[in-house]
């Protein structure tokens, strides 16, 4: 997510393609760059349905030919820099439905940071040693 131009408004791209954008309106708090960023994903059923899986239907092994991933996390910082991010902050509500995988440097290079996740919901749970 970067500002666009000089206002405070913001647009999200994906590869080149601008997916979001959100006037300065909406943001009645942020006057300039935030502190901290945060993003996520979420399965839903309704109440009485078992949980769907998420990406593959598997957890994760750390390979992206059987993993769900987002791949060349980077956040642009107040200088219009981008930088690589080192580590992100997981949360699960239940790894035994759910796990998520963060890993820097999956593979050499710059902006190789990688977010693998994944797991089978309740259709066949998967206890956690």
């Amino acid at each position: 997510m970067s500002h666009r131009g000089d206002e405070a408004s913001c647009e999200e791209t994906m590869a080149i393609t601008k997916i979001g954008f959100w006037p300065q309106e909406i943001f009645t708090n942020l006057a300039s760059f935030a502190s901290n960023v945060e993003w996520g994903g979420v399965v839903y059923s309704p109440p009485g349905v078992p949980e769907p899986p998420m990406g593959s239907s598997y957890l994760p092994i750390g390979k992206t030919g059987y993993d769900a991933y987002c791949r060349g996390v980077t956040i642009i910082n107040d200088k219009g820099e981008t930088i690589d991010v080192d580590r992100v902050i997981t949360h699960v509500d239940n790894p035994n439905l759910y796990q998520i995988m963060d890993v820097p440097h999956l593979r050499p290079g710059k902006y190789r940071h990688f977010v693998l996740y994944g797991g089978p919901g309740e259709k066949a749970q998967v206890q956690i040693l």
